[in-house]
């Protein structure tokens, strides 16, 4: 891989949400020049101008992928248009950040971990837990075998009911949700999943279901068990506070080993500020917003791949292998809970 000399020309495609901190984060970069943005929403483009008068704007991907002259690709976009962009931008050569999942499929994800290794083109999947400070030390307590072997883990990801109508109907839980708590229990053991039995529940009406369950076995003997619901009450405690969304992320996390357990909640927010409306919990690790920049482990995981464009190497931290790997557990989960029965993987 190529090395890359500051400022590192970044394009960005996808203004939704999560874009916007990203740009937030890139943009206080001195090292770092958006270069280029691209979002098919003209009020969104027209809000980057102004924002970002350096960047020049485009449309579509296929556009500023022509047009613009970038070092890198954050990817930024819906879950079913990841394949297809990160294929471009492997064609390119391009060094990409794609948010989760890599894929909507295990069997594209793994072309695409294989198209860029050919390549040689550095390929990062935002999976953001990874750079947030305490499952990091906890991984890094894990790796120095006080835990001994890891016996059980229990994680639970549930989220504002509010939010499902944005993504029930477009992204699977497993995908939208239950993808981090599958990555961090592929993280924390090294192991291959070897068979997966999961029970979903349709409550509300969209497409997707808005609950799921999940067992797993892994082939080093490690049981995990996931947990993901998008129902919490709208009056529930708020540790989800930037300008544009707001919301509760009930995460918890739970690992019993043969020498050690541990448990870690993000809910749990020592600072607690009271409302006529609500409780709000503001939640400091993943990306937090204070005195106008975006910090935590968001940007963390932007510096870091950053400087993996930069050094021309790849992720001591993110794997696009045992990305695809959760895309084939996520998978699992999916035909197991359509089926009602366990799918074995190995």
């Amino acid at each position: 891989m190529a090395t890359v000399q500051a400022p590192v020309r970044v394009g960005i495609a996808g203004l939704g949400r999560f874009g916007k901190l990203h740009a937030g984060v890139l943009s206080r970069f001195s090292h770092v020049h958006i270069a280029a943005i691209c979002d098919p929403v003209p009020e969104e483009l027209a809000a980057a101008r102004e924002q970002f008068p350096g960047a020049r704007t485009f449309a579509d991907l296929d556009a500023m992928l022509a047009g613009a002259e970038i070092d890198c690709l954050f990817l930024i976009t819906p879950e079913q248009t990841h394949s297809e962009q990160v294929r471009k931008a492997i064609g390119r050569s391009i060094p990409t950040f794609v948010e989760k999942p890599l894929s909507t499929t295990s069997e594209d994800g793994a072309e695409l971990a294989q198209l860029a290794r050919n390549a040689g083109v550095h390929l990062q999947v935002g999976f953001v837990l990874r750079f947030e400070s305490q499952h990091a030390l906890l991984k890094q307590e894990i790796g120095s075998g006080r835990f001994g072997d890891l016996v059980t883990l229990r994680l639970k990801r549930n989220c504002s009911r509010a939010w499902f109508d944005i993504y029930g109907d477009r992204a699977h839980s497993v995908h939208e949700t239950i993808i981090h708590d599958i990555d961090l229990a592929v993280w924390f053991t090294e192991s291959l999943c070897s068979k997966v039995y999961a029970v979903q529940r349709h409550i509300t009406g969209h497409i997707y279901p808005d609950a799921c369950m999940a067992i797993l076995q892994f082939e080093n003997g490690a049981i995990c068990s996931l947990e993901t619901s998008w129902l919490i009450p709208d009056r529930g405690p708020h540790n989800v506070l930037t300008e544009t969304w707001s919301g509760t992320i009930d995460a918890e996390l739970e690992i019993i080993g043969t020498k050690q357990s541990a448990r870690l909640r993000l809910l749990e927010s020592t600072l607690q500020i009271w409302t006529d409306d609500v409780t709000k919990h503001p939640e400091a690790g993943l990306w937090p917003e204070v005195y106008g920049k975006v910090a935590g482990a968001l940007r963390e995981e932007d510096a870091h791949f950053i400087e993996c464009v930069m050094q021309g190497g790849g992720s001591t931290v993110a794997s696009v292998d045992q990305a695809v790997e959760g895309l084939r557990i996520a998978e699992a989960i999916m035909r197991s809970a359509d089926a009602g029965q366990e799918v074995t993987l190995r």
